[in-house]
C-alpha cells in the first residue's frame, strides 16, 4: 500500500464523517443517517482489515470532522448534551398521592 492510497482513504473518510455529522447526530437522526453511519463503520473496518490505516488514525479523522462541523470536540459536546443526573433516578410519584382537584386547589391558593 502506498502513502497515496492512505491519504485518499483518510480524505474520503473525513468527507463521509462530515456528511454524516451534517445530516444529524446519534440523538436526532433518521434511517438514512443510520445507513450512512453503518457504511462509514464498514469503510473504517475495511481500511483496518487491509492494514491501510489504524484505529487511532481513523479516530483522529473522525474527531477532526466533528470539530469542523460542530465547532467543538466530541468529548466536550457529549458532556454538554449529557442529561442531568445519571438517568437512574425514579420519578417522584408522591406528588400525585392527592387527587387532582385537591392539588389544583392548593396551587390556586398559593
Amino acid at each position: 500500500m502506498t502513502k497515496d492510497a492512505k491519504y485518499r482513504f483518510l480524505t474520503k473518510l473525513e468527507e463521509m464523517a462530515e456528511a454524516l455529522y451534517r445530516a444529524g447526530d446519534s440523538v436526532s437522526h433518521d434511517a438514512a443517517w443510520e445507513r450512512r453511519k453503518n457504511y462509514l463503520w464498514g469503510y473504517c473496518s475495511a481500511g483496518k482489515t487491509v492494514e491501510l490505516v489504524g484505529a487511532e488514525e481513523i479516530q483522529h479523522v473522525i474527531d477532526r470532522a466533528h470539530l469542523k462541523v460542530y465547532g467543538e470536540a466530541r468529548s466536550a459536546r457529549a458532556e454538554r448534551l449529557k442529561p442531568l443526573g445519571d438517568g437512574s433516578e425514579a420519578p417522584d410519584w408522591d406528588a400525585f398521592d392527592e387527587p387532582t382537584f385537591e392539588r389544583r386547589q392548593q396551587s390556586e391558593s398559593s
